[in-house]
């Protein structure tokens, strides 16, 4: 079993967000984080070309070899600050897996890749927000609890 384990988890590639990932899954995928939201073609075009633009944004996919479905995805965001001698911070957000894909070390190489990207940009410190029911996955990744979020939706 863990051999079959081993072959899954390595039968997808890790890469930078392209345009044509709308037509991939992408969409399907984020969905399973939060309430699902129809995202038109151009609207994903226009966004991702925002994003595209900006040097302190990256979204990275896990792409299933075969099929080139869109497994899995994540976000880190760099913040510049005034404070440690003007340090950059880095934001993980919207860490997803598909629900059917859960359980192969997806999410793991997706975070691990992340961590990466924020330490080569020279982030001092790299952080998430997530729901209480997935801490334990992010101290498996090496994160430790340490303060609380507040939000405000708007």
């Amino acid at each position: 079993m863990l051999f079959s384990f081993i072959l899954i988890a390595d039968m997808f590639t890790l890469r930078q967000l392209e345009i044509e990932d709308h037509d991939r899954g992408f969409i399907d995928c984020i969905n399973e984080l939060t309430k699902p939201s129809e995202i038109s073609k151009e609207k994903f075009i226009n966004r991702f070309n925002l994003i595209k633009e900006k040097k302190d944004y990256y979204v990275v996919v896990a792409v299933e070899d075969i099929t080139g479905k869109i497994l899995g995805s994540g976000t880190i965001f760099l913040e510049y600050k005034f404070i440690r001698g003007c340090a950059i911070k880095g934001h993980i957000e919207d860490i997803v897996v598909l629900e059917e894909k859960r359980g192969l070390g997806i999410g793991k190489k997706i975070v691990e890749h992340l961590i990466e990207y924020g330490k080569n940009n020279n982030c001092y410190k790299i952080a998430l927000v997530c729901d209480p029911k997935n801490t334990n996955f992010y101290i498996k990744c090496g994160f430790q609890e340490k303060e609380r979020e507040m939000v405000i939706y708007t």
